[in-house]
């Protein structure tokens, strides 16, 4: 899909091209025209001066022989009248021609400014190699590795480092989760705010946040990133699929659909190690060690979710419903990592439907805190080789 866009963006982009050079070659054509008979009007009046005598007379031009009124109002008259009209219907026509076209020159300058910023967001994104956490295709990928201290996530531990791959979550569809109710690229600002400041393990790039761009390069990504959305029956389809495949799996034999979609959508923030779960290295000795995801909903990015702190923050059910589906509010910080950008839980009413939601918020409300402990080092489980 993207491609057959890109192409689409190309050739109106080569048309819009086109339409630019040809008015700026009537421009400069029309200028040369000016320019010429200005030089030729100069020159022509300078020739045809005449010579100071001395003689008021020869020299005024009201006290020589001037034409007659026959001539005057004659056939030269008719030849000044005539030009004047036309001047003025040049004026009448021009005018209201120039009127109807100033708004799709104004559309064709903001197109074109519009296309100059994706491609560097384009050429920015790929300098900064954001594909190779967020993939090719921008659907989320795993790559790696990711030094993490995940010390505080084992209880005999206060410091645990290791070098994992990461989940990276998926772009394509980050504006049916963030900036949900924005219908144009200016109106995004969460999207915007997490570029700059970062958001978990992704690191801050604007100035602001301690980053190497500025606004200009953190506005050509947003905008690159809104050209490469997908809609929301697209995404809602990718959801679908993802749980249908889960659904089947060995894994999930047994499982609720509420653990199944808390798994797919909230474990990200919600579940100590889930995005860096599977094999790690121990890089003061060298071994290897397998990373399991902590108990569901410990926390870990957002806080810890069961049945006593969410009756705790939503008494009502319904209200739970609502936050799920419309995320926090602009600028509320969550989690351990609590900071100005890394706030706002995202809402999932574009991806998700009605029941879904219900059976997350019923999974997460039936969670018991007394087994979301944590484990210790040696309950984690060890290849061989490690120490």
């Amino acid at each position: 899909m993207h491609e057959v866009s890109a192409n689409a963006s190309a050739g109106h982009g080569a048309h819009h091209l086109l339409g630019v050079s040809t008015e700026r070659s009537i421009a400069i054509v029309l200028l040369a025209i000016v320019v010429i008979g200005w030089a030729i009007y100069v020159f022509i009046n300078i020739r045809q001066a005449k010579a100071e005598v001395g003689s008021e007379i020869e020299l005024a031009p009201n006290r020589g022989n001037l034409p007659d009124d026959e001539e005057l109002e004659g056939r030269r008259l008719e030849k000044v009248q005539a030009f004047g009209v036309l001047m003025l219907l040049i004026m009448a026509l021009v005018l209201p021609v120039y009127w109807m076209l100033e708004g799709g020159r104004r559309s064709g300058a903001e197109t074109s400014f519009s296309e100059a910023s994706i491609a560097r967001g384009a050429a920015l994104a790929a300098e900064q190699e954001c594909t190779d956490c967020h993939g090719a295709d921008l659907g989320g990928a795993r790559f790696a590795p990711v030094v993490l201290d995940i010390g505080n996530q084992v209880a005999d531990r206060d410091s645990f480092i290791i070098n994992t791959t990461w989940e990276g979550p998926s772009l394509d569809d980050v504006f049916t989760r963030f900036d949900t109710d924005a219908e144009t690229v200016d109106e995004v600002s969460e999207v915007r705010q997490i570029l700059v400041y970062g958001r978990g393990v992704m690191p801050s790039w604007g100035l602001e946040g301690g980053g190497p761009l500025n606004d200009q390069e953190i506005d050509d990504l947003v905008a690159w990133l809104w050209s490469e959305r997908v809609s929301d029956e697209e995404a809602q389809a990718r959801a679908q699929a993802r749980f249908d495949a889960a659904q089947a799996s060995e894994e999930y034999v047994g499982a609720s659909d509420g653990k199944i979609l808390f798994d797919l959508h909230c474990a990200r923030c919600h579940t100590p190690r889930w995005p860096g779960r599977g094999p790690a290295q121990l890089p003061n000795n060298g071994g290897t060690i397998e990373v399991q995801p902590g108990p569901d909903g410990a926390g870990r990015y957002g806080p810890p979710l069961n049945k006593v702190s969410l009756e705790r923050l939503f008494p009502d059910i319904a209200d739970h419903l609502s936050f799920i589906e419309s995320g926090a509010a602009d600028n509320v910080p969550f989690g351990e990592f609590a900071r100005l950008g890394n706030y706002g839980m995202p809402g999932f009413g574009r991806v998700l439907s009605d029941d879904q939601i219900r059976q997350i918020a019923e999974y997460e409300r039936s969670l018991n805190p007394e087994d979301q402990v944590l484990p210790s080092f040696e309950q984690l489980h060890q290849p061989e080789d490690a120490e």
